[in-house]
């Protein structure tokens, strides 16, 4: 039994720390990255967008950029983009950074992909701005599909020709390393098929899904269709006021391996820090 104070949870799920940069300074997001680095949190994420017009913020912050400044600064926590849009870059050229990140922080790269955003929803207005609209779902989930195709040709040294993509069998853009894992974020029915088959896990964007009563249901349906080994992770926000960061039980109960809590600017690095001492704790004593 831990004896973090005002938390009765016991078990070895991974807590994971996303921070949003959204409106928020490159020094502030480092502090955090360095704060959970000295404790509990498994994995430092980021997200993939380029604009802050997606949620009224000023500005955003590049998503490699600033993983390489967090690689290049930490030395325990694991780092990943949660998640990729298809939309943003040639998946060659995604190959390419998650590559150039790997020679920083060699063993510690985890990518996050999705399928981008509805062109209706908020998360849109990035693209919206530039003239570039989003296309609608079955054309998004295709270009997921082919992106997680061709990482894993170019990662082989071989050719890829897709409706969307394609790539040379020589790209000359990684170096040896092996690929990342790579965790598929989304929530539909589809999406979490196409993960089970083709990804190492699946990333549920838990708020919608507890809000439509599906979490429980969605959580079982991948632990019957994927392979042994696969990992479930959980989207949800990390409630500061909480010792380990909002309280794990029900996810926990579930079956699930790792939550991804995420964190907007302002950042107090002494909160996080506090948060990854207790998690650590939590750890060594489940």
């Amino acid at each position: 039994m831990t004896d973090v104070p005002g938390c009765c949870f016991t078990g070895r799920m991974q807590t994971d720390l996303v921070l949003a940069p959204l409106g928020a300074d490159l020094p502030e997001l480092l502090d955090a990255a360095r704060a959970a680095d000295t404790g509990g949190f498994d994995t430092v994420w980021t997200y993939d967008h380029f604009s802050g017009l997606v949620d009224r913020k000023p500005w955003s912050r590049d998503p490699f950029v600033t993983l390489g400044a967090i690689a290049a600064t930490t030395s325990r926590v694991n780092l990943g983009l949660l998640v990729a849009n298809p939309a943003n870059r040639h998946p060659v050229q995604l190959a390419c950074a998650i590559n150039s990140l790997q020679s920083l922080a060699p063993g510690r790269i985890r990518l996050g992909i999705g399928s981008g955003s509805s062109p209706k929803s908020q998360w849109s207005a990035e693209h919206a701005a530039l003239g570039r609209p989003l296309p609608g779902a079955a054309v998004r989930r295709a270009m997921l599909t082919e992106t997680v195709a061709v990482l894993r040709a170019v990662w082989r040294g071989e050719a890829f020709d897709g409706e969307h993509f394609s790539a040379a069998a020589a790209m000359a853009v990684t170096d040896g390393a092996e690929l990342p894992p790579i965790v598929i974020g989304g929530r539909t029915a589809e999406t979490i098929e196409y993960a089970c088959d083709h990804a190492d896990g699946m990333n549920l964007l838990a708020a919608d899904l507890v809000a439509d009563g599906q979490l429980d249901d969605r959580v079982a349906e991948i632990r019957s269709r994927a392979p042994e080994g696969f990992e479930v992770s959980v989207f949800a926000p990390l409630e500061l006021d909480h010792p380990l960061g909002g309280d794990p039980e029900h996810f926990a109960t579930l079956g699930i391996d790792r939550r991804t809590l995420w964190v907007q600017s302002p950042i107090d690095a002494g909160q996080i820090a506090a948060i990854a001492a207790n998690l650590a704790t939590n750890l060594a004593t489940a």
